[in-house]
């Protein structure tokens, strides 16, 4: 199964509820893909520290979407 993390970025990270959320779960044998939201701020390190920070499931690399994303965007 793919699941997809979506998150805005504050200070260059995660909002801490996608924190607790990630924590809160077990994504063993899950492909997971993060994605934020930003008008500016990049994605940085968001991704891998949410990896890093429960230590299972299989972490994509993700991608920042901006406010205006097309639909090609968002699904490529």
């Amino acid at each position: 199964m793919t699941e997809f993390i979506g998150y805005p970025i504050w200070w260059g990270g995660a909002v801490w509820p996608v924190n607790h959320f990630v924590t809160d779960n077990d994504f063993t044998g899950e492909k997971v893909i993060p994605f934020a939201t930003s008008a500016s701020s990049p994605l940085g390190s968001s991704g891998s520290d949410l990896a890093t920070m429960i230590g299972t499931g299989d972490w994509q690399e993700g991608q920042r979407l901006s406010s205006n994303a097309s639909a090609g965007e968002v699904s490529s």
